[in-house]
């Protein structure tokens, strides 16, 4: 289509001025499908698209469409934005789909409590292409998990490293303890697993963690364990085997109860600081009388991503039982083949003398000691 043939036609400078356009509705109406098509074949100068929530896919495709025959609009000079709370499977069709130019191309993901980041949609396949790789049927549930966690502490750590994107955690390999366990969440939340981000504070530190609902009959669990990539890993440049940083597990699917137990100073934050405390009525109590109003966001929030309410959560965590460390190493034998004679007594020697460096022995385990003493 030659523009020189239409200099003359008043309605192709119909739309000149425009250099923003919002589709807040599904486009069906052929009448309104030919205004489209008069905007975006008109010699106007559009700059960006924001496709809004109450959107959908087929009119983001026809829209797509009209850009990429248009001869007055260029396409690589349009910014378009998906601003849709798109299901996993729209999302994978959208990722799936031919663009003329894909990096122009953005698309919402969460990366804290309603905080959305726009990403082009070259890194977001990158992302999803990332968590596809990782993922492995022959596994059995805390296998899988065992495997992501793995691979997230393999990144170096840096308290430095303040990027929360996590394109660009990926990019780098590299994560503070926020990085480390929003990517080990957004994997997890992406295999189909209820998650949850908590924190604790210290003199000002914060430090993260990931709740995850685990249910394996092949090692008889079903619970709420609290794990920690960050607090697992360890530097590449002074231990450059994998094998060897792969060999902490003391914060890995172990019970809420235990990060009370951390021989540090530490204060759990948020809903969490509730479901923490050891007297079930007292606990309830305050959740029931709470009237902080971030509180009650994420009990919201925690309530929606377990899919229970706070009370059945609170008998959760507390009767979530520590899986023992031999179990830890047989998981760890399916997961990479290792021997158990020799990798597993290693990974059970390792954690034994952490976890007493790490943590405050429980009533049992000091009677047991007394008793052997």
């Amino acid at each position: 289509m030659n523009f020189l043939e239409f200099q003359n036609d008043k309605d192709v400078f119909a739309y000149f001025d425009v250099q923003n356009l919002s589709v807040d509705h599904p486009v069906s109406d052929q009448g309104e499908i030919e205004a489209y098509k008069d905007l975006i074949f008109s010699a106007n100068s559009l700059h960006q698209v924001y496709f809004k929530e109450t959107c959908d896919l087929d009119t983001i495709n026809l829209i797509k469409d009209l850009l990429h025959i248009s001869d007055y609009v260029d396409d690589f000079k349009v910014d378009k934005y998906i601003l849709l709370n798109l299901s996993q499977d729209d999302i994978k069709k959208v990722l799936n789909a031919t663009y003329e130019n894909p990096q122009n191309w953005k698309l919402p993901y969460e990366i804290d409590d309603d905080n959305f980041v726009l990403t082009d949609i070259p890194r977001l396949r990158l992302l999803y292409s990332y968590v596809d790789k990782l993922k492995d049927s022959n596994l059995s549930p805390i296998e899988e998990i065992m495997k992501v966690y793995d691979e997230i502490k393999l990144y170096d750590y840096s308290e430095d490293e303040k990027n929360e994107q996590l394109p660009s955690i990926l990019d780098k390999k590299c994560a503070n303890s926020y990085g480390m366990n929003k990517i080990f969440s957004f994997i997890l939340d992406k295999y189909g697993y209820h998650t949850y981000m908590g924190q604790t504070s210290s003199n000002g530190l914060i430090q993260y963690f990931t709740l995850v609902e685990v249910k394996d009959e092949k090692y008889n669990l079903d619970g709420i364990y609290l794990f920690d990539p960050s607090m697992d890993s360890l530097p590449k440049d002074i231990y450059p085997k994998q094998e060897i940083r792969r060999i902490n597990y003391n914060f890995f699917a172990i019970p809420f109860s235990m990060i009370s137990r951390l021989k540090y100073d530490n204060n759990i934050e948020g809903i969490l600081s509730i479901l923490s405390v050891p007297e079930d009525y007292y606990s309830y109590e305050k959740i029931d009388n709470c009237k902080d109003p971030k509180i009650l966001k994420e009990k919201e929030k925690i309530e929606k991503a377990f899919n229970i309410d706070c009370k059945r959560l609170y008998s959760k965590l507390k009767n979530t039982k520590e899986i023992d460390v031999n179990i830890v190493a047989i998981i760890n034998s399916k997961v990479y083949g290792s021997s158990l004679e020799k990798y597993g007594k290693i990974l059970e020697e390792n954690y034994n003398i952490r976890k007493e460096e790490l943590f405050n022995k429980n009533v049992d385990e000091e009677l047991k000691e007394i008793i052997n003493n």
